[in-house]
């Protein structure tokens, strides 16, 4: 069986940087987008067996269209979706997976920052169920 394949979908080139290796060790084959077009690209390219999405990409709400979209396709509907964002805080906009995951359409959810051992786990759980 060969590796697992992520699909890593987020404009922060820094953040894409720090998960990048740590996923290869990891055993993952890493791709990666920076908009929800791109990657909407990338999931019939690319395969991937799991999607890290971030919530804001080149519109504050554009994670939640991507992932909407993947799960509306009979295709891609059963790949794990994790999505990311640093929406809480001082915006006072925050979501949580149990409350939230049903209309976000999202099979994990997580607020940055949050370190790429940790999103690995949350990954590998995810792939485990």
């Amino acid at each position: 069986m060969g590796k697992k394949r992520i699909l890593v979908i987020d404009g922060d080139l820094d953040f894409v940087n720090l998960i990048k290796p740590v996923f290869e060790e990891g055993g993952f084959e890493v791709a990666t987008a920076a908009t929800s077009r791109e990657g909407l690209g990338a999931v019939a390219f690319e395969a991937p067996d799991a999607i890290i999405v971030d919530l804001a990409l080149e519109k504050h709400d554009a994670g939640f269209d991507f992932s909407k979209a993947v799960k509306a396709d009979p295709r891609y509907q059963k790949i794990p979706v994790l999505m990311t964002a640093a929406a809480s805080g001082e915006s006072k906009c925050e979501f949580c997976q149990e409350l939230d995951g049903y209309w976000m359409k999202t099979d994990d959810f997580v607020n940055k920052p949050i370190t790429a051992e940790d999103l690995l786990k949350r990954v590998n759980n995810l792939l485990a169920k």
